[in-house]
């Protein structure tokens, strides 16, 4: 069986989605011939919004590039990160992107299907650069924690720290809104990914702080897609594995974080 579905998986990267699997996910679309997808726009380097009001980032080149395999029309939509995820289960979106991190339950989940790795990051602490007291996950106890609402960064914190470390915590709609709390001294740490503040200081858009190596956790992250679309999912599941293997996702990497993905941790 493994044979077999390695040389289907073959003849998909090699000729595209097929015209039967093709008619089966456009189908279920919830516009004809479009991919409705939500985004958070406030995730940078994953979706954000630039100067101009354009969404722009990792997760809109990786849908960009599946629609253009699946030849439909990408349609984003705009709605808080904690939104996201019961919006797609309600049927608004045909999938989500914004960094959706593969957690147990998310996996597990019979509300969406949430897909392959397309990036490998993990659980990390920005500071600010003054506050030389937080060198590591250990010093953060009694400290004020903040993280975006509706993700998982403040719920790894607080099950693999120490019982009763964070006392207090504060929830952001987006990571604009966390990092400035942060800049304005009304929380000490933020608990985030390690990638996206990464690639904020390096372009400058983030200054004064500091994102430490010592990861709490490695984490994978993914988009998700309609369980009333399992066909889509396939078909996508399918186009990141070849993608993970011909180094288009790596390229993406590259282009956004600056980063060598490990594949291995892929899991």
């Amino acid at each position: 069986m493994g044979i077999v579905r390695t040389a289907l998986l073959g003849l998909i990267a090699v000729f595209g989605v097929s015209a039967a699997s093709a008619q089966d996910y456009k189908a279920a679309l919830v516009t004809a011939d479009t991919i409705t997808v939500g985004t958070s726009g406030s995730a940078p380097p994953f979706s954000m919004t630039n100067a101009a009001g354009e969404l722009e980032g990792f997760d809109i080149d990786v849908v960009n590039l599946v629609a253009k395999q699946f030849g439909l029309t990408a349609k984003f939509e705009k709605l808080d990160f904690a939104g996201l995820l019961p919006g797609l289960s309600a049927g608004r979106f045909d999938l989500i992107a914004s960094g959706v991190t593969r957690t147990p339950e998310r996996l597990a989940s019979k509300d969406f299907f949430l897909l392959s790795p397309y990036i490998v990051n993990g659980a990390a602490i920005t500071r600010r650069e003054a506050d030389t007291g937080i060198a590591s996950w250990k010093d953060v106890c009694g400290k004020t924690m903040g993280a975006v609402r509706g993700g998982v960064f403040q719920k790894v914190a607080k099950e693999k720290l120490p019982a009763d470390c964070v006392t207090e915590s504060r929830e952001y709609p987006g990571a604009t809104e966390l990092f400035l709390d942060l800049e304005n001294r009304r929380i000490d740490f933020a608990a985030h990914d390690f990638l996206g503040p990464k690639y904020l200081a390096k372009s400058g858009k983030l200054t004064g702080t500091v994102t430490l190596d010592d990861l709490l956790t490695t984490i994978t992250q993914s988009v998700a897609v309609s369980n009333k679309n399992k066909p889509l999912a396939d078909a996508i599941d399918a186009q990141f594995e070849t993608w993970r293997k011909d180094g288009t996702l790596q390229g993406l990497a590259d282009k956004w974080f600056g980063a060598s993905i490990d594949w291995s941790k892929a899991q």
